[in-house]
């Protein structure tokens, strides 16, 4: 059979053996009518499995019969349809009504209504988190998605930070009770910062992010908690309550590490620029020393004996016509003036000038990394990695690594 005569049976044989009929089930993933077609795209649910439901814009004024809302229990009459081109299975709706709100969405919204009422949800009472932490605790389950997405994102950004795991159980009964006895035990080494985590799942899978004393625990916890709980649409009340909130365990991940790789990437950015920095700044003292060079120049001997030649000129026009008394003080302030011409000779403009420029080379030889390695420091690096080693724990035995001296490199093997 072709894909499309197997469909179509499928199809017939849903209309035939099973037809129209009634349902009671939770509304589940409701967001009312679409903008553009305005026709009802949703999911019905009950303990163990979900459909997805579709009632058409031409039919939702008569078969509505009271308001839809996330979590209400409906009792629905439709029929089943398959869509060819996705080969998707839909419950076609053509009545709806009002049940009653589902057990748990119910207690979702008491709960929720009442912890917001006492303020523990209030962005006031939040910590802050840190923008580089060291070390972070990762509570969440053995060997689960949201473990290995977590781990794989924090080794591809190859920040240095410590990572302590917490393996609980996320969900069924005594899960939330783990939880909070993690949290605890987490609180008490005094980490950076705590992850909470798991994958996605329906409202009863994350129920136990829902109980009431893992969210007032969450509340109490002296270090900074982020809440990384399903996927971008399930919310949790640990969500609402813990310091910040990840779409998905991978998000976590990646905004605990941000900073760091942001923080990596400018080092690499100056250290890529410095030979330039220092070009420029030996450009500018090189014309410092030039212009002093030439201020020293316009003042030469010659023009200031000519300048001197006219002053000596009016002076003695003025003793001339001066009496004793002030030849005398004239002639003191003659002396005075040859004594700082001769204090302000070349000589000591030249001492200063290159006073000056030992001061600037002092500055530059300094700030070279260069002069680092020759005083016998290393710069040692994992081989084939750009990441400088600053801590013994960023190694293995056994790991090949490069080692940077002033005068060439050599390669090593971790023993």
């Amino acid at each position: 059979m072709s894909v499309s005569g197997l469909l179509e049976a499928a199809r017939s044989v849903l209309e035939t053996d099973i037809g129209p009929v009634w349902m009671e089930a939770e509304v589940f993933e409701y967001r009312g009518p679409h903008r553009g077609s305005g026709h009802y795209y949703f999911k019905l649910r009950d303990s163990e499995a979900s459909v997805s439901a579709i009632m058409w814009r031409g039919v939702a004024a008569r078969a509505l019969k009271g308001d839809i809302k996330e979590g209400q229990q409906v009792l629905v009459r439709g029929r089943f349809d398959i869509y060819s081109a996705r080969g998707t299975l839909s419950f076609v709706l053509d009545h709806v009504e009002n049940v009653g709100a589902g057990d748990l969405s119910a207690r979702f919204e008491q709960l929720k209504k009442q912890l917001h009422g006492e303020g523990l949800f209030d962005a006031e009472r939040k910590q802050e988190l840190p923008e580089r932490p060291k070390r972070v605790v990762v509570i969440t389950g053995r060997d689960s998605a949201a473990e290995a997405d977590i781990l794989r994102t924090f080794e591809d950004g190859g920040a240095p930070i410590h990572i302590l795991m917490s393996h609980v159980r996320v969900q069924g009964e005594g899960a939330a009770g783990e939880i909070v006895v993690a949290l605890d035990q987490a609180a008490r080494i005094k980490p950076d910062l705590i992850l909470l985590s798991r994958g996605g799942g329906s409202l009863e899978d994350l129920w136990a992010f829902n109980e009431e004393s893992l969210v007032r625990a969450i509340a109490a916890c002296p270090v900074p908690v982020m809440s990384a709980v399903g996927h971008e649409v399930d919310f949790t009340l640990s969500d609402f309550v813990a310091d910040a909130r990840a779409i998905t365990p991978t998000d976590g991940a990646q905004q605990i590490s941000s900073s760091w790789i942001d923080a990596r990437q400018q080092t690499q950015a100056l250290a890529e620029d410095l030979p330039a920095a220092i070009k420029r700044l030996m450009r500018e003292k090189h014309f410092q020393l030039n212009r002093a060079m030439r201020a020293f120049l316009a003042q030469a001997p010659g023009r200031r004996v000519e300048r001197a030649r006219v002053r000596f000129g009016h002076a003695e026009q003025a003793l001339c016509s001066a009496a004793q008394k002030s030849v005398a003080k004239s002639h003191e302030r003659l002396q005075r003036s040859a004594r700082r011409l001769l204090h302000a000779g070349p000589q000591q403009r030249l001492q200063q000038v290159a006073g000056r420029l030992d001061k600037a080379l002092a500055q530059l030889d300094a700030g070279d990394p260069r002069a680092l390695l020759a005083r016998g420091y290393a710069l040692v690096q994992v081989e084939g990695e750009s990441a400088f080693v600053r801590d013994p724990a960023q190694v293995e035995a056994g790991t090949l690594l490069a080692i940077q001296l002033a005068a060439g490199k050599l390669g090593a093997r971790v023993e």
